[in-house]
């Protein structure tokens, strides 16, 4: 998404095709065969327009804060996010500095402490990945790289989980909790298809409980109250 924010950015200085044939329609003042007249709107810079469309769109998807937050907090978090970005472009070989055969193994190690994977088989792998000059990743590599894919959501992600989620939470549906719709959200778009699934140990684990299988035919017998008479000599005065 930056890199078409950047699009957008560079109109100012290179315009693009229909810009430039608006420009000359306004110089010559007709535009497809039609003659044009000044309107009473007022005059938009055309360059503060499109740096205002660049700064909104940079505000609305890079931000790491929300808008109200303190200036401490978002400034710590600014530096987080920026630790982390630099730590990620460490797996990056465009990125490497071969002059020095220990670059980004640093980095590696922050970034294994952080996404909770182990370090010492990753930092293994991650020397074999640079040793073939990133063409291959070695398979104590991966879980780090799996780690590292699960932050970085594209926009077709985010549309699939927006889907799911209208799916899930409709108005004719009774209430779920968070915890509950975060469950079936990440079933929904992670989860293996039902023809790959196999629910034999949650039945085990469901039946383990105490709880009666749908084909059971020893459920528990019905019981009937039993009547109370302790105070039918009182009844029979009425």
């Amino acid at each position: 998404m930056l890199t078409y924010t950047k699009r957008i950015g560079s109109l100012i200085t290179y315009p693009g095709q229909h810009a430039v044939e608006a420009s000359q329609a306004e110089k010559d003042m007709k535009f497809k065969e039609e003659d044009l007249k000044v309107g009473r709107s007022p005059i938009i810079d055309a360059s503060k327009f499109i740096q205002a469309v660049a700064d909104s769109l940079n505000e609305r998807l890079f931000t790491t804060t929300a808008n109200r937050a303190q200036a401490s907090v978002a400034a710590q978090r600014k530096e987080s996010y920026t630790t982390l970005m630099n730590q990620m472009a460490a797996l990056d070989p465009k990125k490497w500095d071969h002059a020095n055969p220990r670059h980004g193994e640093d980095e590696v190690r922050a970034l294994c402490h952080t996404l909770h994977v182990n370090e010492k088989t990753t930092h293994l792998g991650f020397v074999e990945y640079k040793a073939s000059g990133g063409r291959s990743i070695p398979s104590n590599m991966k879980k780090l790289c799996i780690a590292v894919d699960t932050l970085s959501a594209s926009n077709a992600d985010c549309e699939r989980g927006f889907s799911a989620m209208n799916n899930i939470i409709t108005e004719y549906r009774s209430k779920l909790t968070t915890k509950n719709a975060a469950n079936l959200l990440f079933i929904s778009t992670v989860g293996p298809p039902t023809n790959q699934w196999n629910p034999l140990p949650y039945v085990k684990t469901w039946l383990a409980k105490g709880r009666r299988a749908a084909h059971s035919t020893s459920g528990m017998a019905r019981q009937h109250p039993e009547e109370d008479n302790y105070f039918s000599p009182v009844w029979n005065l009425f």
